[in-house]
């Protein structure tokens, strides 16, 4: 595992052309549960940790946590189920994952599993004894986790007679759903209120800049390999973002914005919000009339826009959040760019907000 910039955890190892999925079922929301319930070290560091804790704690098993333990933990396995999760029909319920399980077997799963720890081909793994691990043979799993930095528990897991592992993991994921069922189905709304408004902008945006857009900055570049990007709203990992794969599929879950969680139905969306906002004040707007002439350093850019550099500087970082305000980073030195595509982009998201309000009945003065 890399942590890749503020507030981010990748477990990752430019065709415009390629598929976006945005979902927000009930059931990612309870993987990523998971994920964050086996990081106990770093709990202080999820806002909703402690419920996701104490709902698992409240539960009537009191074998349940010491069977997330016996099977290495479950966050490697909240992320490797993502992907199961994604090709399975909606509505994705927890019920029908377990049942999934079962169509997927033993097998399938256990590469899963060795793959989201970093055993797989690509990374200099014999083929052969990945194939054998993942039929069962214990030999070829000792062999694979003998220099394996962190898969001592998953190693363990792995050395079960394989329908063995299949029904002890089953087990956990149905009893680990309807412990923290409450606490995934508490900001649900706004859930799907956040996968509307991203939706809405993949309408307007490429792949890599809605990406960027919802993970407030994270940059993805679209490898050939990449067959789609699947982008999750999620609450319980606030404040940070979780990428995986599943194959060739990378999976995004970011977090749901502080707008979204406090807005009511009808509001408009926070990054429209963000946008015009942003474009509403003299000297952000003179500030961008600069750019537009080409990339400049912030104290040239403050000086040509006959503003404070301490002015410049906030009025920047209101423009960068809104994604009209590129940051380049160079060897000695840190320039600002106007990021040209968002410009028309503004006026897309405006049309596309209002094109998706129904039209009023008229009222009858009579």
């Amino acid at each position: 595992m890399t942590v890749s910039g503020p507030k981010v955890r990748d477990f990752t190892d430019k065709d415009r052309s390629l598929q976006v999925i945005v979902e927000a079922d009930s059931v990612y929301e309870m993987l990523m549960a998971m994920f964050v319930f086996h990081g106990e070290s770093e709990h202080h560091e999820y806002e909703v940790a402690q419920d996701i804790v104490s709902a698992v704690e409240a539960y009537g098993d009191d074998t349940l946590i010491a069977d997330i333990d016996s099977i290495g933990g479950c966050g490697e396995l909240g992320l490797s189920l993502v992907g199961i999760a994604h090709a399975m029909p909606a509505p994705r319920t927890v019920t029908a994952l377990v049942e999934r399980l079962d169509e997927v077997g033993s097998a399938d799963l256990r590469t899963l599993l060795m793959r989201n720890t970093g055993i797989k081909p690509s990374r200099g793994h014999d083929e052969a004894t990945i194939n054998r691990a993942a039929k069962g043979d214990i030999d070829a799993v000792r062999e694979l986790f003998a220099e394996h930095p962190h898969g001592s528990k998953l190693a363990a897991l792995l050395e079960r007679e394989p329908e063995q592992m299949l029904a002890d993991v089953k087990s956990v994921v149905r009893r680990f759903g309807e412990a923290t069922s409450g606490v995934v189905a508490a900001q649900q709304e706004a859930r799907d209120r956040d996968a509307a408004n991203t939706r809405a902008m993949a309408k307007t945006m490429s792949p890599d800049r809605l990406v960027e857009k919802v993970t407030n900055g994270i940059t993805f570049e679209m490898q050939p390999q990449v067959s789609g990007v699947l982008l999750i709203p999620s609450v319980v990992i606030r404040p940070w973002v979780v990428i995986a794969e599943h194959y060739t599929l990378r999976i995004f879950a970011y977090s749901v914005s502080d707008e979204v969680l406090t807005a009511d139905e009808d509001a408009p969306p926070a990054f429209l919000i963000d946008t015009f906002k942003a474009l509403g004040d003299e000297k952000r707007l003179r500030l961008l009339g600069v750019l537009a002439e080409g990339d400049l350093g912030l104290k040239e850019l403050a000086k040509r826009a006959d503003i404070a550099k301490s002015t410049a500087h906030h009025h920047l970082r209101v423009l960068r959040s809104a994604g009209l305000v590129r940051v380049v980073v160079g060897e000695d030195d840190k320039r600002y760019g106007l990021r040209r595509d968002s410009i028309p982009e503004a006026g897309r998201l405006l049309e596309s907000f209002l094109a998706e309000r129904p039209p009023t009945a008229p009222i009858d003065e009579d």
